[in-house]
């Protein structure tokens, strides 16, 4: 440990962070149990579930939290194979150059923060003075303000959420196919397997456990959806894009029932490792890889 012991400078600051941010929180995770903010601070007291019961009877709960689903579901079936798919492509690729240029392109907006990337992207489909009243001006037809439109709302959040994480999750997948061992495709060639059939029965199941594990990681944090909501979604689409974590901000900060927005977060965090646990299992039974 003395020996590597930059290393562990390197990793203490994160680790603090992490720690003071995700663990030591969880100290108070006994106010979702009380009135901690509904009344008088000489005046909280312990009220079992209440709040559970109450969030689950709230139809303003229940619409974030079918928003969540059906948002985070989304961004899991469009979102997922996307990073795989450009992996794929990438590793075909002969040019070094180009290929490092590529992955550069896609990767940049992993370090974006979701301010930015909503700045981008508000600029490029405001319904006026950008590419989207141009592109409708072409059409001739009116400008669409995606922004306020519950009915396109989703499926921007989704889009967005896609160009800023695939690049980061494409170069986990190259990673796993350039550690393939080569003599496998020239065997493969031997045979006479095409292009397809080596990418189906060679490269995919070869990275397999890296996508099973990337899979759990996913479903893991599905519900986590809270900076880019809040960024991107005004109160106008809250109807169709209000999540469990804007829901929950709302209700414990903004209004300061924070007992109450505790129960929320502890739901959604009950939800997700349920979602982890289950995914694990189904994954072990199937292919035996897992987490754990």
């Amino acid at each position: 440990m003395y020996k590597q012991r930059q290393l562990f400078y390197i990793i203490a600051i994160p680790m603090a962070v992490y720690f003071l941010f995700e663990y030591l929180p969880m100290l108070k995770l006994r106010w979702a149990f009380t009135n901690f903010g509904e009344v008088p601070a000489s005046q909280v007291s312990f009220v079992g579930l209440d709040n559970f019961v109450r969030l689950i009877n709230s139809a303003s709960f229940m619409n974030a939290f079918t928003n969540t689903i059906i948002i985070s579901f989304m961004k899991l079936l469009f979102g997922f194979p996307i990073p795989i798919i450009i992996a794929l492509m990438l590793n075909e690729i002969n040019s070094r150059l180009f290929k490092k240029s590529v992955q550069t392109i896609i990767y940049f907006p992993h370090f974006l923060s979701w301010v930015v990337i909503g700045s981008i992207w508000f600029l490029i489909l405001a319904p006026q003075n950008s590419v989207n009243s141009q592109f409708a001006t072409l059409m001739g037809v009116e400008p669409t303000y995606w922004f306020a439109s519950k009915e396109h709302i989703r499926g921007l959040l989704v889009l967005t959420d896609i160009w800023a994480g695939a690049g980061y999750s494409a170069i986990v997948y190259l990673a796993a196919i350039t550690s393939i061992d080569p003599t496998l495709y020239e065997a493969a060639k031997v045979d006479g397997a095409g292009k397809l059939s080596q990418i189906w029965n060679i490269t995919l199941a070869s990275i397999r456990p890296t996508i099973v594990i990337m899979l759990i990681f996913q479903l893991g944090k599905i519900l986590n959806i809270f900076d880019q909501v809040l960024i991107m979604a005004s109160p106008v689409v809250y109807e169709t894009a209000d999540v469990i974590q804007t829901y929950a901000y709302r209700t414990g900060i903004s209004e300061m029932r924070i007992g109450y927005g505790m129960a929320v977060s502890i739901f959604k965090a009950a939800i997700g490792f349920i979602l982890v646990l289950i995914t694990n299992k189904i994954a072990k039974k199937i292919n035996d890889e897992g987490v754990f």
